[in-house]
């Protein structure tokens, strides 16, 4: 799979893109009206089939007239296995032009037949409920085709996902495809384009039973009119090969050539695929030579300037790192969000993110660092406190043989978890700085930290011990007598 998107430039709203938004308008009017209709129709027109007389008499006939008349029509319908075999056959036999006028000239159910009264009574009552047919009346069909379906073809689709997904492109690329040539040429050089595509469509397909409708001939006409309108100009995209994502800046026109290469490659390696890789390359084809033809008479003609990154270097690293994430390299997202903490030592997320992956691949040395980054966040908010404590919690457990905290660091955190309430690891903390800096100047402030937190919660006997153990390591230190008057006016309460 491959995708490259342009990400340089915006809409500008205060000249809006009207024509990319009617085209788009006309194109959702069209399927949420008459087609779903359509549809609605059909489904019920469907189910009336299903329980008749009609798939016994019709669909035998179908099958065997489809080994004359089309071979590889044929192998598909002999495939077709499973609860949706009996409507893929009734949707191929629906629109095989045909095999309908022979079927409705009494050439495949005959007048002798004894179940030909029965048989149009119920094909009769079918039609009615299935209504006039609108979109393969204004779709391309190669085995009877229509000009006027050049056009018509491109503002039909196949469902809610096909429309969406053209309208997305149709928008990325139209607003700046529109800004450059204006409204009326834009419009036509669309329509052209769409043209295009069903051309190249028909000419892979041509004979074909199958219909063939959708915008992404014309919107392939619009990304070839982008490239060759910038041209030699650097933008940026995005791009997926495969399972790899990345962003990068160079000239729009090599877009062009890549294009048309994957949309061939596709059709050579996928022609039965379901997918009119031929409309594209048609409609790429088109579009380019439009924009050609445009450059050439007009070579003054300027082409707006792409709009600076919408994000700047860090945004898009921390999108590369989050897409490593999705398609599980791990290594590499641990190695983009270590070199984003570096630059960014305050994003929480991206220090979250940093630890969490360095933990579950296993990198100590990247577990140590982004536990320590973690650790020196400033701030007293919840979410930070949160943060603090729940990587402590982590690191205490993955760290082998032990973590590996600077005296300042044990001091810092016990302090912070004793105000807490978190006391069991401000306590285990300065356990482990007791052991390892018996002397430090910061212990008094951390077993001062442990009085007020068990006094916080009526743990006056584990006070009395903490005040206890700091007067007897530290009886010249402020700390000690600021225990000893805690414990002294709490007893003065109680009494």
């Amino acid at each position: 799979m491959f995708l490259a998107f342009p990400l340089n430039s915006k809409p500008d709203w205060r000249n809006p893109p009207w024509a990319t938004m009617l085209l788009i308008l006309i194109n959702c009017l069209i399927y949420f009206g008459p087609q779903t209709s359509e549809q609605s129709a059909w489904q019920g027109a469907a189910t009336f089939y299903l329980k008749s007389d009609l798939p016994g008499i019709e669909l035998p006939r179908y099958a065997e007239y489809l080994k004359r008349a089309n071979a590889h029509a044929a192998e598909r319908l002999e495939r077709a296995r499973g609860p949706g075999a009996t409507l893929f056959a009734l949707h191929l036999m629906d629109n095989d032009v045909e095999f309908q006028r022979l079927l409705h000239t009494g050439l495949i159910v005959r007048p002798d037949d004894e179940r030909y009264p029965r048989w149009r009574q119920q094909r009769a009552r079918y039609e009615a409920l299935k209504g006039p047919p609108f979109t393969h009346r204004w779709a391309s069909n190669p085995a009877d085709w229509q000009p006027i379906t050049l056009i018509t073809a491109a503002f039909l689709h196949g469902s809610a996902a096909h429309l969406i997904g053209n309208m997305v492109f149709l928008f990325a690329f139209g607003y700046t495809v529109e800004m450059a040539l204006g409204r009326s040429r834009y419009l036509l050089f669309y329509l052209l384009a769409g043209a295009a595509g069903e051309v190249g469509d028909l000419a892979a397909r041509w004979g074909s039973t199958v219909i063939g409708l959708g915008a992404s001939g014309a919107i392939s006409g619009l990304m070839a009119m982008y490239a060759l309108l910038y041209g030699r100009r650097r933008i940026r995209f995005f791009y997926q090969f495969l399972f790899y994502f990345d962003y990068v800046k160079a000239p729009a026109i090599i877009l062009l050539p890549v294009w048309i290469g994957h949309e061939l490659l596709q059709q050579w390696l996928n022609p039965e695929g379901g997918i009119a890789y031929m409309a594209h390359a048609g409609g790429l084809i088109g579009g380019a030579l439009l924009a050609a033809g445009y450059k050439h008479r007009h070579p003054d003609a300027t082409v707006p300037i792409a709009d600076e990154p919408l994000v700047d270097a860090y945004v898009e690293r921390l999108a590369v790192a989050e897409e490593r994430v999705k398609v599980m390299q791990l290594d590499e997202a641990r190695d983009s969000y270590a070199a984003l903490s570096r630059e960014r030592p305050s994003d929480r997320s991206v220090l979250q993110k940093y630890f969490n992956l360095a933990n579950l691949t296993g990198a100590k040395d990247d577990l140590h660092t982004a536990a320590h980054r973690i650790f020196a966040l400033d701030g007293t908010d919840g979410t930070t406190d949160t943060l603090l404590h729940d990587t402590f919690r982590a690191y205490w457990t993955a760290a082998r043989p032990r973590p590996v905290l600077s005296a300042n660091e044990m001091s810092r955190l016990a302090i912070r978890f004793a105000r807490l309430g978190q006391i069991v690891d401000a306590e285990r903390l300065l356990r482990l700085q007791g052991s390892q800096n018996p002397d430090h100047a910061n212990l008094p402030s951390v077993l001062l930290g442990l009085v007020r937190a068990e006094m916080a919660r009526n743990g006056r006997a584990r006070a009395a011990q903490f005040a206890a153990e700091l007067a007897k390591g530290f009886p010249e230190a402020a700390e000690a007598r600021i225990a000893t008057d805690l414990l002294a006016g709490a007893a003065r309460l109680g009494d």
